[in-house]
């Protein structure tokens, strides 16, 4: 009996656990929060630097691009920040553009929009 108990303890306790972990994962924070990201310099004007970008992804990934204040930013997946699963943003700063890449579960394809965002910089 005794032992029959423990494991009912066991049980409970994985499930809880399991389910406190996968509810935490259910929270989508903004892309820009997480700890997956890069950034840099480039001389390429924004339509060339995202373009470039672009044309690392995957065929079919959905992008969209959208212009506010003084940045040029491109979003993969959705326009929303919590649901997007990547996003790079320009910025002009005194004739060269700063670039900020956020990749949402890197982890998953390597890095590719991270990856992207640095090549292209240089390219």
């Amino acid at each position: 009996m005794k032992c029959s108990i423990k494991r009912s303890k066991t049980t409970f306790t994985v499930l809880a656990l399991a389910s406190l972990l996968l509810g935490g994962c259910a929270n989508n924070t903004d892309v820009r929060a997480g700890h997956d990201y890069t950034s840099g310099m480039t001389a390429k004007n924004p339509p060339q630097y995202l373009g470039c970008v672009q044309g690392e992804l995957q065929s079919g990934t959905k992008t969209y691009m959208l212009q506010s204040n003084n940045a040029v930013e491109l979003f993969v997946d959705s326009t929303d920040p919590q649901k997007a699963s990547g996003l790079v943003e320009m910025r002009n700063e005194g004739g060269q553009y700063k670039f900020l890449a956020y990749q949402r579960d890197a982890w998953y394809d390597k890095g590719r929009l991270l990856d992207a965002a640095l090549m292209c910089s240089r390219a």
